[in-house]
């Protein structure tokens, strides 16, 4: 990828910011954004940033998806997260599923490849003739209103174990990620409106997936203890280190990450449009930015912006680079790294989301009124903020464990 390409796709973004804001409101209300912007997005290439090649998409690089959901969250943060958490997980397919898998997936009959995913186990999978017997109700399937497939984590028990009891493990069990194409599964209206705090846009609908058999080269085993740092599906089918998998665990919190710094460099933006546009509440009050107390306050959470952009784009090349490096047998990716991209990131997260309290806390009563954009903004840091992906202090301690030798698991 050149960077003429990353320079066109990052202004594109750019030029859709406007789209994005003014609708915001409605795909509050809808639950994921609205399809003028769905629309807007495959025009501008969107749903292909991290599809390989082989299949028609553009195969850019990380820190180029990064820079270019910022970009997105800049005009809402819960579009970014609906659009990063449906086309990002193109990368972990493309790195972990066979290739006959990825023939089939990558062109679908939508024309793109969109996968929801959520980890947390969600019900079973049985092997039967023509594949797998899926019965399972996974939530917070973020991005899945306009998906191509969902996938869900499914728990597989040992080959001719009874049925599993409801409620009760299952025997022998094995966490399994399967790949279930739309039409097979039922999206349930559980995401947006009032339904909850914040990242109403995101998409994050649960999905039900009901007596429904998929391919059995569809679900794959991922186990963190035993991921190859050397090579992979994706790597021998695609040429492209990027999709070696091995550092897989990190982009997920990249994904989760993006959406708060363009969530800082949004409230930024708002509240420069009050500071210019109203004065100061004091008796003889001018302009609010020529206010040393909001001069300091913007200066403040445009500095911690700045620096988690940074962070998020470093964290990035290092995942290129050292992907590059471990497939050319020149580094051993450890589980130490691993972890210490994940906290990194999570500082990143941690610092956008500060700017933003700091902004909603600066702007005046009027701009935590229902409709207001900084309210919006605040919402949807507070809605991340609850996410397990978002615990930088557990992410700490576990790097910290690393550190010393006391973590022997592989993670984030």
């Amino acid at each position: 990828m050149t960077a003429e390409t990353a320079a066109v796709l990052i202004e594109r973004a750019q030029k859709l910011r406007n789209l994005i804001r003014d609708q915001a409101e409605e795909a509050e209300r809808l639950g994921h954004y609205t399809p003028a912007v769905h629309e807007a997005f495959q025009e501008a290439g969107f749903y292909r940033l991290l599809t390989p090649r082989r299949y028609g998409g553009l195969e850019v690089d990380v820190r180029t998806f990064a820079q270019v959901i910022m970009e997105v969250g800049r005009g809402d943060p819960g579009t970014a997260w609906c659009l990063c958490l449906g086309q990002g997980h193109a990368l972990s397919v493309a790195a972990h599923w066979p290739e006959r898998a990825q023939d089939e997936v990558f062109t679908n009959e939508h024309g793109y490849f969109r996968a929801s995913h959520a980890f947390n186990p969600a019900g079973t999978a049985t092997r039967v003739e023509g594949g797998w017997l899926v019965n399972a109700r996974s939530r917070y399937q973020s991005g899945v209103p306009y998906a191509s497939h969902a996938t869900v984590s499914v728990l597989v028990g040992e080959e001719g174990a009874p049925p599993p009891v409801p409620g009760e493990p299952v025997a022998g069990a094995r966490l399994m990620q399967i790949l279930i194409p739309a039409g097979q599964f039922t999206i349930a209206d559980d995401w947006g409106g009032d339904r909850v705090l914040g990242m109403r846009a995101s998409g994050s609908n649960s999905v039900i997936v009901e007596q429904q058999v998929v391919p059995e080269h569809y679900g794959i085993v991922m186990d963190p203890d035993k991921i190859n740092t050397t090579t992979s599906p994706g790597v021998r089918l695609h040429g492209n280190p990027m999709y070696l998998g091995a550092v897989t665990g990190g982009f997920f919190v990249l994904e989760l990450v993006v959406s708060v710094v363009g969530a800082a460099r949004a409230a930024l933006d708002e509240f420069e449009h009050l500071a210019r546009t109203r004065n100061t509440t004091v008796p003889g009050g001018g302009p609010r930015f020529k206010d040393p107390l909001y001069q300091r306050d913007f200066g403040e959470a445009r500095l911690k912006a700045n620096a988690a952009e940074a962070i998020v784009c470093h964290t990035a090349d290092l995942m290129t680079e050292w992907s590059r490096e471990s497939v050319e047998g020149r580094l051993t990716i450890t589980a130490e790294m691993g972890s210490g991209l994940g906290a990194t990131l999570m500082q990143a997260g941690h610092l956008a989301a500060e700017a933003v309290d700091t902004l909603f806390n600066s702007a005046g009563t009027s701009a935590s009124g229902q409709g207001q954009r900084m309210q919006r903004y605040l919402r949807d840091v507070a809605m991340w903020r609850t996410h397990i992906g978002a615990q930088y202090h557990t992410f700490a301690r576990q790097y910290g464990a690393h550190s010393f030798g006391e973590a022997h698991a592989w993670s984030f």
